[in-house]
């Protein structure tokens, strides 16, 4: 090798080095970003490194290993590089009717941002247009031709920027804008027309309230838009306006609603147009939002106001009288918390029951016999699984929908609440055991979750019964220690599944699917695979799965990676399952979200024991400030979360929290005694716990600690 050629190759490799470099430090500027070798990644490897030299060695280890195989590109902007010191600047919105910010502000705005912010049609450029230049991509329907979150940030210099004149031109200019949109907004699909649309929408100063008639009037514009050209306008909320904008979007919309609605009563229906408008167009960006890959968190799009002052019954009867027309915030059930979904579906139920019942003694009355008016279940111990399957398959619609009675076989007792609970956990326990070969456990989650389990040869009428149970649950308000990835409750939704809706069940296999679309080199060649796939059962068979027709015949390329990673989806989370799946979810239905629907079910994961602490009753000789107590908490707030989801377990049996967090359960803390060895009992059905007076912190605190470490979270007596 030559000396200029070993100087290209060291000049090769030190730019590589600092491409990488510039990577890890700053990322690729692409929110969307799936390569794990870039800052700009949500799952990006070395996100907690920030050490220079660290990276720098990241950098060398990364070229040494991959070449420039996980360089990311980045697509090229045409533009022309220009910085902006004083903004003696207009605003040019380009088109007709362009309305001018003309030398309002002389002070410096530190507007560096602003070099890379502003594509057609909006231009900053000096007065006298000296050094014009525009930064700017081709307009489609997927990408309107701007970063958005430098647009944002622009928007948001010259909003806030001192000097009153500035101030007072800012609103009449974009009223102005408005104006010159009304007049072509029926009729018009032009990219630029509805870009400029876009841009008014990421004006940061709509939350304030001084704004909100201009928000009103770009809400009402948004609503004159056809069919088509609202499609491409939701396209680019999906694909090209980043998380992090659209939150403000939402929040500052969320905001004008709040501002709307009365603030001393609860909302009377109907409520105005402005709000029905105001959420129709919050409901068009929800939709989007779902398609997205770097979706905001539905709890974003909660409108506090609304949960507060929530009409449960005009709203519920409204909803479900169709014929009336008339309004019904569960039409935009986005807006509504989960816990205001708890308290609707509880509700439903109730009504459904009563109807139910109704129904039950009418038809006792006609045909002379009398007819239960609760769906009861009668199930023994030793048998419990195969009893409720039986006893579910044997159930019409109209049974379940009654409210549920359990009675264990040979055992006294009302079914006040606590034995329906103790039913719930057992049958879900004894279902979900290894035993019955239904459920595998998830190996790369460390055995957190459960899945359906692809071999399994027995009676599908076991998925239809925790399928029903799931629904059993919702209508009788009970929280289930039920274990799934998030994707079986975006499949009981019907929701169209991705690549990402393997992160919680199969982590690894998803991260395997990006880097091989990531992959730059000839793929046929590294990868040698087939579109025939294979898995072993429960007992080490193997089974080999063409994912298509003589599948194992074509060979994986780049050219057909992306049908290949499309098919394995389907397969993996369809396919293989679809008898034990379909099921499942007979008789289920639901219209809530996935992450809202698993929180309905199994209760939140996350909680904060001082909300326990406050709902606490005392009995039996114990009170807020009984010395017992004073200890107890101390020890309770002093322990890891782990621990804490261990004494809920076993105070509980389950250690999900209901929707709206600790307070709303009920929990009773009894005096079981003086002072002896005996170590704390539970209540499980009834959330008591049951305490002797231990003479010493040191001794309760071993006691308790025993009692939890050797549960199962099921303490009856």
């Amino acid at each position: 090798m030559n000396e200029s050629t070993t100087e290209e190759m060291k000049q090769k490799v030190s730019l590589m080095i600092l491409k990488y470099y510039q990577q890890l430090q700053n990322g690729c500027d692409n929110f969307s970003c799936k390569n794990e070798f870039c800052r700009s990644c949500a799952n990006f490897l070395y996100a907690n490194i920030t050490d220079p030299n660290e990276l720098g060695a990241k950098s060398i280890m990364l070229v040494s290993n991959y070449g420039d195989r996980y360089l990311c590109q980045i697509e090229p902007i045409e533009c022309s590089k220009f910085r902006i010191g004083k903004i003696r600047k207009y605003v040019d919105w380009g088109g007709d009717g362009v309305y001018q910010l003309e030398e309002l502000v002389e002070q410096d705005l530190g507007t560096d941002r602003l070099d890379s912010a502003f594509h057609p049609p909006i231009n900053l450029e000096s007065k006298e247009k000296q050094n014009k230049t525009i930064l700017f991509r081709k307009l489609n329907r997927n990408d309107p031709g701007l970063d958005f979150v430098d647009v944002f940030e622009a928007l948001q210099l010259i909003s806030t920027a001192q000097g009153s004149d500035l101030q007072k031109a800012i609103e009449p200019s974009i009223i102005n804008q408005i104006s010159i949109l009304e007049k072509t907004a029926k009729t018009t699909t032009s990219f630029q027309y509805l870009r400029r649309i876009a841009i008014l929408i990421c004006f940061h100063a709509f939350s304030k309230k001084e704004f909100s008639k201009t928000l009103y009037r770009l809400i009402k514009l948004y609503h004159l838009l056809n069919k088509q050209a609202k499609e491409i306008l939701n396209t680019w909320f999906e694909k090209s306006i980043p998380s992090s904008i659209l939150t403000k979007i939402v929040t500052f919309l969320n905001i004008f609603i709040s501002n709307e609605i009365p603030q001393t009563r609860e909302i009377y229906l109907p409520p105005s147009q402005t709000i029905i408008d105001a959420s129709t167009l919050l409901g068009d960006i929800f939709v989007a939002n779902r398609k997205k890959n770097d979706k905001v968190k539905v709890e974003i799009f909660y409108n506090e106001r609304i949960n507060q002052t929530f009409n449960y019954q005009e709203n519920y009867v409204n909803f479900i009288n169709k014929n009336t027309n008339k309004f019904s915030f569960c039409n935009f059930s986005f807006i509504l918390s989960a816990q205001t979904k708890s308290k609707l579906l509880t509700l439903e139920s109730q009504y459904k029951m009563r109807n139910s019942l109704r129904e039950s003694v009418l038809n006792s009355l006609l045909i002379n016999e009398p007819i239960s008016p609760y769906f009861v279940l009668v199930v023994r111990r030793d048998h419990l699984v195969q009893d409720s399957v039986n006893a579910i398959l044997r159930a019409s619609k109209n049974d379940l929908k009654k409210k549920l009675k359990v009675v264990f076989e040979g055992e006294d007792g009302v079914d006040e609440g606590g034995v329906k609970k103790e039913f719930f956990q057992l049958v879900v326990q004894q279902i979900f055991d290894p035993k019955y070969g239904m459920f595998v456990e998830n190996e790369e989650m460390n055995k957190t979750n459960f899945w359906f389990n692809k071999s399994y040869i027995g009676e599908m009428g076991s998925y239809r019964l925790i399928g029903t149970i799931l629904g059993l649950a919702i209508y009788n308000s009970v929280i289930l220690d039920v274990r799934f990835p998030s994707v079986v409750y975006k499949k009981l939704l019907n929701r169209p599944l991705v690549l990402e809706d393997l992160h919680d069940y199969r982590p690894e296999i998803e991260r395997g699917m990006w880097q091989l679309l990531a992959y730059e080199d000839s793929v046929e060649e590294i990868y040698m695979r087939t579109f025939q796939i294979s898995y072993k059962t429960v007992f080490g068979e193997e089974i080999f799965v063409n994912l298509k027709k003589n599948g194992d015949k074509i060979p994986l390329t780049n050219e057909n990676r992306e049908e290949y990673v499309k098919l394995f989806v389907e397969w993996e989370l369809n396919k293989s399952i679809e008898k034990q799946f379909l099921a499942f979810r007979n008789g289920f239905e639901s219209l809530i979200e996935p992450e809202e629907l698993e929180a309905l079910i199994c209760g939140d994961h996350e909680f904060e024991m001082k909300d326990l602490k406050k709902s606490a009753k005392y009995r039996d000789g114990y009170n807020s400030g009984s010395i017992q107590m004073k200890w107890l908490w101390n020890i309770i707030f002093s322990w890891t979360k782990e621990k804490q989801k261990k004494f809920l377990a076993f105070c509980f049996g389950t250690d999900r929290v209901p929707i709206g967090g600790l307070s709303n359960l009920r929990f009773t803390i009894t005096r079981g005694g003086p002072d002896s060895e005996i170590l704390p009992k539970a209540s499980t059905c009834y959330g008591i716990l049951i305490l002797p007076a231990y003479s010493t912190k040191e001794k309760l605190k071993k006691k308790i600690e025993l009692a939890i470490e050797n549960s199962q979270g099921f303490g009856l007596f």
